[in-house]
């Protein structure tokens, strides 16, 4: 099978591993599963990735890596975009240059003259906790002088280890309200990384498995994907949010929900041997 796996919430929390997670897919490779790592995450770079997974276990160089930054990258570049105004943190800036993108932080513009001077063709948001109103001011202004608005998600929340935080999407909302502009959001619940895993691994469909913590957009984009999904009460989806999940019909639905490492292992030994 191919494990398609969410990391925030479920490999990790914040930087907190979560109990067994990692050990559990080292053991699923070792038993011939292959492993692709989907993410929404707009803050972190690519060590920065690698880091977190191998300090909780997980296999990193057996595994594949997507995220919707990198998706978002690369539909700038398919749209022409080059010059890329980001409304987020350093990470997210450092993977678009890195993408090839000329990307410049909200914060590093000066005035809205720097940024008429420099002509931003696009704009991307990512999570933005030391965010100011002058920064959402220049990316405003910036998508109604006709900017393309290209997001990686709009996750209403982000699981820290204790408690929820706001998500991007309370950010990509409030540009939205600001600018007049929807976004274009690339990364989960679209089917497009899931899609994308199963190609790059030669995997039919009915091979894999969507490992996520949040209904709204892991448990959909399987659903639009048309793959199993296994849902994680580990992260930002309570025991009761479960419970209605169980109730929902078609691609909503969940295959199946365990609450923690041992029953994932349980299930996917199931999956596998039917």
């Amino acid at each position: 099978m191919l494990l398609c796996v969410d990391l925030d919430g479920v490999l990790y929390r914040g930087s907190d591993p979560i109990p067994g997670v990692g050990a559990l897919l080292t053991e699923r490779v070792a038993a011939g599963d292959r492993v692709a790592y989907i993410t929404n995450n707009s803050f972190l770079r690519q060590a920065e990735y690698r880091a977190r997974i191998e300090s909780c276990g997980g296999p990193f160089a057996t595994a594949s890596l997507l995220t919707a930054v990198g998706l978002t990258a690369a539909r700038f570049r398919e749209a022409g975009v080059r010059r890329v105004l980001v409304y987020g943190a350093p990470g997210l800036v450092d993977e678009l240059r890195a993408a090839g993108l000329d990307a410049r932080a909200t914060a590093d513009i000066l005035s809205e003259e720097a940024l008429a001077a420099w002509g931003a063709e696009g704009v991307c948001v990512g999570l933005h906790r030391s965010a100011t109103e002058r920064e959402l001011l220049l990316a405003a202004t910036a998508l109604r002088a006709g900017a393309r608005f290209i997001t990686p998600n709009r996750d209403a929340s982000y699981p820290d280890p204790g408690e929820l935080t706001p998500g991007t999407g309370a950010a990509v909302a409030a540009l939205e309200v600001a600018s007049g502009v929807q976004a274009e959001v690339v990364g989960k619940p679209a089917p497009d990384l899931i899609s994308t895993a199963a190609r790059d691994a030669n995997m039919a469909l009915d091979r894999v498995v969507m490992i996520g913590d949040s209904l709204e957009t892991d448990i959909a984009a399987a659903g639009a994907a048309g793959v199993r999904s296994i849902l994680m009460l580990t992260g930002v989806t309570s025991a009761d949010d479960a419970e209605r999940a169980a109730a929902l019909g078609g691609s909503a639905r969940p295959t199946r929900i365990a609450r923690d490492a041992e029953e994932l292992a349980r299930i996917l030994a199931e999956l596998r041997a039917s």
